[in-house]
This record gives C-alpha cells, structure tokens and sequence, in this order.
C-alpha cells in the first residue's frame, strides 16, 4: 500500500479529528456549544449577526462572557384593504 492509500485513511467518527468550523474548516478552539461549531476566531467576527452580545462582567450575573439575545421581533403588518376611518 503507498502513502495516498494510507494518509487519512483511518475513519474520523468520534474526537476532535472528526470536527471542524463550519467557517474556515479549522479543527483548533472549536465552540460546539449550542451546536456553533465554530471556532473562537470565526465566533467572534460573526457573534453579532448570530445574535449574541459581550456582557459586561462587572454586571451582577457575571457568569458569563457572551450572551445569546433573541432577534428583534418584526412588527405585524397592517391588514389589507386599510378600512376607512370615516
């Protein structure tokens, strides 16, 4: 058997081998919390648009450092034909 038949050959099932970022495909500093799988780097640049924010640490729940917040909620739109006031 040569080297292209052996080199990662071995099935990756279970382990940090078998996991990387969803991002930028690195298998280092993986966050699988909530089902992320991104790595730190990529989790800081998007944390935003995903919906979390950096909480203060000096706040009185200082457990931890991000927090996940709900996205605005849309407003209902007005109901179609308008009815006439008079």
């Amino acid at each position: 058997m040569g080297h292209q038949q052996l080199y990662w050959s071995h099935p990756r099932k279970f382990g940090q081998g078998s996991r990387s970022c969803r991002v930028c495909s690195n298998r280092h500093g993986l966050i699988r919390k909530y089902g992320l799988n991104m790595c730190r780097q990529c989790f800081r640049q998007y944390a935003k648009d995903i919906g979390f924010i950096k909480t203060d640490l000096s706040s009185p729940p200082s457990c931890c450092l991000w927090r996940w917040q709900p996205p605005p909620k849309w407003p209902t739109p007005p109901s179609w034909p308008p009815s006439d006031p008079s």
